[in-house]
């Protein structure tokens, strides 16, 4: 990080950014950023993470070395070996360390994750013979066998291969997703940072776990009191209402 020329990154950003006609929060929806995050690089306060350095360069209509050097280049000028390497260095700077997956606590929630795989295997299995016995109310047990499959999946992922500590970047700037390969997390009014994320990490973990291995009893225990529309209505807006919960409070703006 301190490769890059923070005096001058921030001047060239803003000023390419006012050659476009953008504005600071356009440009940040541009490369999913908040406006503050772009307003910091500008200020000099701060400077983006090596993902967001290929997509500011395109929506800047720049490229990547003109941001690193913080000046535009005539066309076909040629770059040196040395100006290479010290390039090579800057992004190394800026690319920090690889967040841990799992945590020391990997192994504890592997377990309970295989632990709740074995109610999840007998919902499941009563659910898929339920649509099958009672095809007239099948729509009563598609909910519970939805969420039951994708608790799963979203589980394995939170309790085994999701990140426990953010990049850097996610402190500095304020950030509102969270992405890491296919998964994506984007809701308004939620800070994603290395205070807020491992207790909706906990969150998320807990409603996997808990809704994989109680959706089916729960199905079955509101079709008995309150007949199987209700079930088909209500069951998945009760999980995805705790969905929204275990992210939504412990993230939530203050």
């Amino acid at each position: 990080m301190d490769g890059i020329d923070r005096e001058r990154f921030g001047p060239f950003v803003a000023r390419l950014r006012k050659e476009k006609g953008l504005t600071q929060k356009a440009l940040a929806q541009r490369i999913h950023v908040s406006d503050k995050a772009v307003s910091k690089w500008e200020r000099a306060a701060g400077l983006p993470d090596i993902t967001l350095l290929i997509p500011l360069a395109e929506a800047l209509d720049v490229t990547v070395t003109e941001l690193l050097r913080g000046c535009r280049e005539p066309a076909q000028t040629a770059v040196s070996a040395d100006e290479a390497e010290a390039l090579v260095r800057r992004v190394l700077a800026m690319s920090g360390k690889e967040p841990a997956r799992g945590g020391p606590d990997r192994k504890k929630w592997g377990i309970r994750y295989a632990l709740c795989l074995i109610p999840a295997a007998v919902s499941m299995w009563r659910l898929m013979t339920g649509m099958i016995r009672d095809p007239d109310h099948w729509l009563t047990y598609q909910p519970a066998a939805l969420m039951t499959a994708l608790a799963a999946v979203f589980g394995l992922y939170f309790c085994l291969f999701a990140r426990t500590r953010l990049p850097w970047y996610y402190d500095a700037d304020d950030i509102g997703f969270y992405q890491d390969g296919p998964m994506r997390i984007n809701m308004p009014g939620v800070r994603f940072n290395n205070r807020t994320w491992p207790h909706i990490l906990t969150g998320l973990r807990l409603w996997s776990l808990l809704t994989m291995a109680l959706s089916g009893a729960v199905c079955a225990l509101a079709k008995g009191l309150f007949g199987p529309g209700l079930v088909a209505a209500y069951l998945p807006m009760g999980s995805l209402a705790g969905l929204l919960a275990a992210v939504y409070v412990p993230g939530r703006k203050k």
